[in-house]
């Protein structure tokens, strides 16, 4: 199946688009996609060095194939730790530096995962008000979630993704082979995030992952294929009904997050994966659904069960609640105090709950903590 493609298109509320092009090798071949989606100019280059150090050579040589140029080349160190303010600054000074008198046409080429995919996305939506940006996402959370959307940004002290901009790009590559140099640890983390569509729209993708995630862990081309087709048509789906968050819908991809990006803050961004903190994430506001009566505590354990055998952590030790408690209030799906969350009905179908009691929070959070998962 090699160089078989799959294209998903996002089309957005206002009109134009993007394609997500899903091919099984393809880096090499980046500049001549590039010149099919007639993208032009000169090329700002974002990566991080392990990404590079794999395939940026290949990269390169097909990119001046095809006739760009790359002015310039950022390259980060590997790690949620990157995606500061300071590298977001460091990034708009290599621009700025390339400036010389002349109307350059520049375009970013972001080359990574979720952190360099986060990062370059904002660089692209800030310089000269926006300039365009292609998403080549490594990682399976990139490929199914981060790359696809337009939310861009980087991490505050104070909290995960506080500061950023809604900015779609003009193409997303994304190539299923890079997967294979993947930690095993990665590719559990952004099963996370595949499953969580099962959750939100799809009960039959659910049940096709109980069935197959181990083919996806074993990285098999088809079931990639699948599972990343499958995850960027819902988000695509979502996101051209309600681009920016402003109806509610897309507000659904966020289930686990709130609790997810807490656990991230209240622990550093050091001791668990994005994917990781989201699982624990998902299972707490799956056990506020089963307190609320709202979902049958037979689904809780079908989840729980999925998370297990992928080899995810199911609860924490290393944060305590109140650190946990005040990272969640600061999350950016708090309103004005109040809290939000989105919870199931049923495997296949959430909603966006609010004022939820805080002591099914904390019992939520307790049950989870400290390794009592009982509904």
């Amino acid at each position: 199946m090699e160089n078989d493609q799959t294209s998903v298109h996002v089309s957005l509320p206002h009109g134009g688009g993007y394609p997500i092009l899903i091919e099984w090798g393809c880096i090499d071949r980046l500049g001549s996609l590039l010149r099919r989606e007639s993208i032009e100019g000169e090329v700002f280059l974002l990566s991080d060095r392990k990404v590079w150090g794999l395939y940026g050579d290949a990269l390169e040589a097909g990119m001046e194939a095809s006739g760009y140029r790359i002015l310039e080349k950022l390259i980060l160190e590997p790690g949620e730790e990157s995606k500061s303010l300071a590298n977001w600054m460091a990034a708009l000074d290599r621009l700025v530096a390339l400036e010389d008198g002349t109307a350059r046409s520049l375009f970013l080429v972001n080359l990574g995962g979720g952190v360099i995919g986060d990062i370059g996305g904002f660089v692209a939506a800030s310089y000269r008000r926006g300039i365009p940006c292609v998403q080549v996402p490594t990682s399976l959370l990139a490929q199914v979630d981060s790359s696809v959307g337009g939310k861009t940004g980087v991490n505050h002290p104070g909290g995960k993704n506080l500061i950023g901009a809604f900015y779609q790009p003009r193409l997303v590559v994304a190539d299923l082979k890079t997967l294979k140099t993947l930690d095993p640890r990665e590719v559990r983390s952004g099963l996370v995030e595949v499953v969580k569509y099962g959750l939100i729209w799809d009960a039959a993708f659910f049940a096709y992952l109980e069935e197959n995630f181990g083919r996806v862990l074993d990285l098999e081309e088809e079931a990639l294929r699948k599972v990343v087709r499958v995850s960027c048509e819902v988000k695509a789906a979502v996101v051209g009904r309600d681009e920016k968050e402003q109806k509610g819908l897309r507000t659904l991809l966020n289930l686990g997050h709130t609790f997810g990006h807490a656990l991230e803050a209240a622990t550093q961004y050091r001791q668990y994966t994005h994917g990781e903190a989201v699982a624990v994430g998902t299972l707490c506001a799956t056990w506020i659904s089963v307190a609320l009566d709202m979902l049958p505590s037979a689904h809780y354990a079908r989840i729980l069960s999925l998370f297990e055998r992928i080899g995810l952590p199911t609860r924490v030790s290393e944060a305590e609640t109140d650190r946990l408690w005040e990272a969640m209030k600061r999350d950016k799906k708090f309103i004005h105090g109040r809290n939000r969350f989105v919870l199931l009905d049923e495997i296949g179908k959430a909603r966006v709950v609010e004022d939820i009691d805080p002591t099914i929070l904390e019992q939520a959070l307790e049950a989870h903590l400290h390794g009592n998962t009982d509904s």
